[in-house]
């Protein structure tokens, strides 16, 4: 029998230094920080609705179809607007509606629960993430900017944890030897 070596053990190791690196930034990002990455993030909105318009007209003039083009370039338009020069009501707006659609998930799973026909394992972890995500939908709505901050933070802990697993796992890896 033939032994090989795990040869890709680095490229754990690389996602992992990746995610240790996305969960640290995330971990000591500040709210202002945020903002001014929101405001970026509505500059290439409006530069997008700006083409997309273009586009759209290039089209009209071509007799094309250009209806859905126009409704996007002026919906990317208004967004990139609403985000340049409002940055907390358009996050504090975009994170209400996470928390109607997480309510609404919610309830779908806990009616998909309720629904199910015969024993199925793990029934309680099922009904604790719908719960979890009706409370996550109804926080968001009472106080969303902050409760995003919070749950933020919570992924770069994990994303720096798991970072720093996936590089342990890699050099674990390394040293274990297949038999072929």
């Amino acid at each position: 029998m033939e032994t090989k070596q795990f040869k890709n053990w680095w490229f754990l190791a690389i996602n992992g230094c990746i995610f240790l690196l996305f969960g640290v930034l995330i971990l000591f990002f500040t709210q202002e920080f945020i903002k001014t990455i929101l405001m970026y993030f509505g500059i290439v909105m409006l530069a997008g609705g700006a083409i997309l318009l273009l586009t759209g007209i290039n089209n009209i003039r071509r007799e094309k179809s250009a209806a859905m083009i126009l409704v996007e370039s002026i919906a990317a338009i208004a967004i990139g607007i609403a985000l340049i020069f409002f940055p907390q009501s358009s996050m504090s707006l975009f994170l209400i509606m996470i928390g109607i659609w997480s309510i609404i998930i919610g309830i779908i799973q806990l009616v998909i629960i309720v629904n199910i026909k015969g024993v199925v394992p793990n029934k309680n972890i099922l009904l604790l993430n719908g719960l979890l995500t009706i409370a996550l939908g109804i926080a968001l709505l009472f106080n969303p900017f902050q409760w995003a901050i919070i749950l933020v933070k919570i992924i770069g802990g994990f994303a720096a944890l798991f970072g720093i697993l996936l590089v342990y796992f890699s050099f674990v890896l390394r040293g274990v030897k297949r038999e072929v």
